[in-house]
């Protein structure tokens, strides 16, 4: 376990998670105050300051624009985790849901568009299709600060602008405990795959060795 602190902005957003998530049963309301509590937490300027040692190289952009997160905290009663995404410039996610996750997106530095789909094939999102219609539905222009309330199921991408664009997600439960879609409107298909990969990173202050070699 890594001995040095977290940010006192993480640790206050981690106990004030904890405290909403024991007393608030309804998932709708749980995850509206959740967004609430991680708009604090990507206002506080340790946390800005932070995002500028999350290392591009983990966060890789993988096959079919698959990526990787960092893995800051996993709460180990909740199941709830909070994970960094860097993207690079111009970088395109596929058209993807997070599954039965629910799932906020607050972009902390950079900027994107998030676009939103629909599934057309007379099915709606909950299962693992071999094959499936989708359509986009809007396009959303995104800069810090913005929070994207995700729900199971929702089809969504992001398109990154031509710079970095760093992002805070808190997710239900850590990656590799569900399945997801990826929709490849070229064909139709759909593709299921146990979501991004899971770096562990410090949500702290690193040395000053530990930083230069980020």
């Amino acid at each position: 376990m890594n001995a040095t602190p977290r940010l006192p902005a993480a640790e206050k957003f981690i106990t004030e998670m904890r405290a909403m998530f024991s007393v608030t049963p309804d998932l709708v309301v749980r995850w509206e105050k959740a967004r609430d509590l991680l708009a604090v937490l990507l206002r506080d300027n340790e946390v800005k300051a932070h995002a500028q040692t999350w290392p591009d190289s983990p966060a890789k952009l993988g096959l079919e624009g698959k990526h990787g997160n960092l893995l800051l905290y996993e709460d180990a009663d909740w199941g709830f985790c909070i994970n960094a995404l860097i993207k690079k410039p111009t970088a395109k996610t596929t058209i993807h849901d997070h599954g039965v996750s629910w799932t906020l997106y607050g972009v902390i530095e950079g900027g994107e568009d998030v676009a939103r789909f629909e599934r057309v094939d007379g099915c709606v999102p909950g299962d693992l299709p071999k094959t499936a219609i989708v359509r986009e539905t809007e396009s959303v222009a995104v800069r810090p600060g913005y929070i994207d309330l995700i729900k199971p199921w929702q089809i969504h991408a992001e398109y990154n602008r031509p710079h970095r664009t760093a992002a805070v997600i808190i997710r239900s439960q850590k990656c590799g405990t569900y399945i997801q879609n990826i929709f490849f409107q070229k064909d139709g298909t759909v593709e299921q795959y146990w979501g991004p990969q899971q770096i562990p990173f410090h949500f702290g202050w690193q040395s000053e060795s530990q930083r230069h070699s980020a």
